[in-house]
Order: structure tokens, then C-alpha cells, then sequence
């Protein structure tokens, strides 16, 4: 558990460190925002040119927990900011399960899910995907006799 953490929290760097070239109308504002007087925290704050702010939360891979994660603070958002700015959620994985994708359309959550782009993978420490290809079979050689 802590190494995922700690896995997101660095693909969470990376992305927020070049967020202007993968979103140029935002900015960041911070990141583990506190909410729920300390017990919660938010992986990253943003807001764009329009002043519509964004919650973010980073997973390796989303699943209906995350969907749950993103859904809590993104109410706790909208509460601190006392109903009278435009606060959206966004959900930031590699890969999403299915379940997720069909909540958020279904349900018209207004969560926006962020495929995060394979190239940060390694700052997280996690391997891309297969690719299709095998590595050779390197035979064991028998003991030298002597």
C-alpha cells in the first residue's frame, strides 16, 4: 500500500511539473489539499483561465474506489467553497476499469477521467503494458566437469 502511494505521489510530480503541456489553460494551485479538517487530502488543486477549479486524484489503475475517493472530495470541495464557485473532479489513472467509465457516463457525474499519458509511467516505477514480445529462452548450460 505504501509503495503505491508513493508511486502515485511521483506520477502526481511529474504530471503537475508539465501540466501546462498537457493542459495549458490550467494552472496548479497545490497539491495534498487538506480536507475534512486534515483527514482527507486531495492529490492536486487546479483552476483553469476560466476560474473553474479542479480536485484531482492520481491511481495507477481506477477503480470504483477511486471513484469513490474522487466523489468525496470533490464534496468536500464544493462545501469549503460554500456552493459559489464551479469545482469539478477529475479522476487521473493509466487504466480505468470499465465499471468506472460507465458510473461516470450513466450517472452524468461530471467527474472527467484523465488517461494519464504512458510516457510518465516510468515515474512511478510502473512498466509499460506488454507489448507482444518475448524475450529469448536463454538454455542452462550443465555444470563444467571437472
Amino acid at each position: 500500500m505504501a509503495d503505491q502511494y508513493a508511486h502515485e505521489c511521483r506520477i502526481r510530480d511529474a504530471y503537475s511539473q508539465r501540466l501546462r503541456e498537457f493542459r495549458p489553460k490550467e494552472r496548479m494551485l497545490n497539491t495534498e489539499h487538506p480536507y475534512a479538517n486534515g483527514r482527507l487530502r486531495a492529490d492536486l488543486r487546479t483552476i483553469d483561465d476560466e476560474g473553474v477549479r479542479r480536485i484531482w486524484e492520481f491511481k495507477i489503475s481506477a477503480g470504483y474506489g477511486a471513484l469513490g475517493q474522487i466523489l468525496t472530495y470533490l464534496a468536500q470541495a464544493r462545501k469549503d467553497a460554500l456552493f459559489e464557485s464551479t469545482v469539478r473532479g477529475v479522476l487521473a489513472a493509466f487504466h480505468f476499469h470499465q465499471e468506472v467509465w460507465t458510473t461516470v457516463e450513466v450517472l452524468n457525474l461530471g467527474i472527467e477521467l484523465v488517461v494519464i499519458p504512458e510516457k510518465l509511467s516510468m515515474a512511478g516505477g510502473v512498466l509499460s503494458p506488454p507489448t507482444g514480445f518475448r524475450a529469448p529462452q536463454i538454455p542452462k548450460l550443465p555444470p563444467a566437469s571437472s
